[in-house]
């Protein structure tokens, strides 16, 4: 009916505009300049028949933009929310309104911090009211919780509207990225505490061999603590190592750097490295492995692990013991004295002195604690 009382209006208009203009024609009209009046006239129709159907295709167009719009709007990945200043909601597209569990039909004029959970709600506020303050685009990330239970972790962007009124937010559900962190949080841990409390040491080394990382295996190990050796090679620490017969060992054919040249595994190789605070040699088995970063070949680190098998070697040193020294290191043990064992044993004092020397030098003890310490880890009364 609007429209028919349009067209009605606009028709009465046109007449009344036809009247005054003949009306206005003071000398009669030639036929010629009839006939030209009529041929504008007609170019004329021509003209607003085309404009109208320039019209037409442009609000075709403009329905077609908005349909595509209002598909792209409710149907994108993304969650997108329309609030006033108050932060109720105004407009909340279908997938913000499924995130959430919510008809649509019932979330507008809600307050969105409704759906923040209690203990999150005073960042919200703060982070809501910078946005309004600022007139910048902010972002948080926040707890929720959705209609009916269950919490979702989100990542909200915001940004006042053009006429300073509104809240544009879009919102993402990273609720499997947070859950996703925490795993890997909790399983550093888990880490952390295995090197921290595993007996075995474990040594991390950059490309150029110097020590980035050691747990406290390591420390105890190398009778060092990591504070000393950070940063530093083992030619820096100048930890005088050894190969089991003895001859020296040079840095650059230790398994951690073997690893970090060849880009392999070296495994159960036997060191013997001096250990300052004791002031003797341990013996050590070691393992180096080499790690890469994904497309690379040449390793980034190696991680080394230490196992102490002095006590091990020394048992293997033990056995092989004369059976006269393994009596001169029976009566050590029991604290006895140079007398003590070459009467007991029908032996020189020189000859019992040379005993004693050779079985110290084959164990590799420093003094008569040494032999008691070990004689009570093998059981030897």
């Amino acid at each position: 009916m609007s429209k028919n009382r349009s067209a009605e209006e606009l028709r009465r208009q046109a007449e009344k505009r036809l009247q005054k203009s003949k009306q206005d024609i003071t000398t009669p009209v030639t036929p010629e300049e009839a006939h030209r009046l009529i041929q504008e006239l007609e170019i004329h129709q021509i003209e607003l028949k085309m404009q109208n159907e320039e019209l037409q295709q442009a609000r075709s167009e403009l329905e077609r933009s908005l349909i595509e719009y209002t598909d792209l709007y409710d149907f994108a990945p993304v969650s997108y929310f329309t609030l006033d200043q108050n932060g109720v909601i105004l407009n909340v597209n279908l997938t913000g309104a499924h995130m959430l569990r919510v008809e649509r039909s019932r979330i507008s004029n809600q307050y969105f911090e409704r759906f923040i959970i209690t203990e999150c709600r005073p960042a919200f506020s703060a982070f809501f009211n910078k946005v309004f303050q600022n007139r910048n685009h902010e972002t948080i990330e926040i707890a929720m919780q959705k209609e009916g239970g269950g919490e979702l972790y989100a990542h909200i962007e915001a940004s006042v509207s053009e006429n300073q009124r509104e809240c544009r937010v879009a919102l993402v559900d990273i609720t499997v990225q947070k859950q996703a962190e925490r795993k890997l949080q909790e399983s550093e841990q888990k880490y952390r505490s295995l090197y921290e409390a595993m007996s075995q040491g474990v040594l991390y080394q950059d490309p150029d061999g110097k020590i980035i990382s050691a747990n406290p295996a390591a420390e105890k190990i190398l009778d060092m603590p990591f504070k000393q050796m950070q940063g530093r090679t083992s030619k820096d620490l100048n930890w005088l190592t050894i190969h089991e017969d003895g001859s020296d060992f040079p840095e650059e054919i230790h398994p951690s750097m073997v690893a970090l040249r060849t880009g392999e595994r070296v495994e159960n190789v036997v060191m013997g490295i001096y250990a300052p605070q004791s002031g003797r040699h341990r013996w050590l088995r070691i393992t180096a492995v080499p790690q890469f970063t994904p497309g690379n070949y040449k390793p980034y680190q190696v991680f080394t692990t230490l196992e102490n098998i002095t006590q091990t070697k020394r048992m293997l040193e033990f056995n092989k013991l004369t059976p006269r020294e393994k009596e001169v290191f029976k009566f050590l043990a029991r604290g006895k004295g140079r007398k003590v064992i070459s009467e007991a044993l029908d032996l020189s004092p020189k000859t019992a002195d040379k005993h004693r020397e050779n079985l110290m030098h084959k164990l590799n003890f420093l003094t008569l604690e040494d032999v008691v310490e070990f004689a009570r880890l093998i059981n030897i009364d």
